[in-house]
């Protein structure tokens, strides 16, 4: 089993908004996985084990009160969906998640070490593509700034 998920697939929906979760991440993620909003503009796969941990570091003492860790809590539940794969084994983006994001047609996993982020392709290249001169350039000078 792989340590750690790394580098990036570009995948392309179906025609019913369901993607495979490529081969090299789905042995790392384990059985059970969920997808929730991510950071920036992307979506977050989780194994299971994974959200609880974070569910747990949020979780309020008293589900009443109103609080920060509360109203946390409330976003990533209400918006997580459990990923379930089909017999071909794809698995159903959920569509409102799509939405939220600006996912078309065609998609970019990331692996970040224990998780998935998926990336509108569109948005992944206009930020991240090394093919873009501008953001090889910004990336460069970063690692300059950090003594790289």
């Amino acid at each position: 089993m792989a340590k750690f998920l790394l580098g990036n697939v570009r995948h392309q929906l179906d025609d019913k908004g369901r993607m495979r979760i490529p081969a090299k991440y789905r042995e790392a993620l384990g059985g059970s996985c969920c997808i929730l909003p991510g950071r920036a503009g992307c979506l977050f796969i989780v194994p299971e084990d994974k959200l609880i941990e974070t569910l747990e570091a949020v979780r309020a003492e008293n589900a009443f009160a109103n609080s920060e860790e509360n109203e946390l809590s409330t976003s990533i539940t209400a918006n997580a969906d459990y990923l379930e794969e089909d017999p071909q084994g794809r698995v159903r983006l959920p569509a409102g998640l799509a939405k939220l994001v600006g996912i078309g047609k065609e998609i970019v996993f990331v692996g970040k070490m224990t998780y998935l982020e998926v990336w509108p392709a569109e948005t992944w290249d206009a930020r991240y593509s090394v093919l873009n001169p501008d953001n090889l350039s910004r990336m460069l000078e970063r690692l300059r700034n950090l003594g790289v």
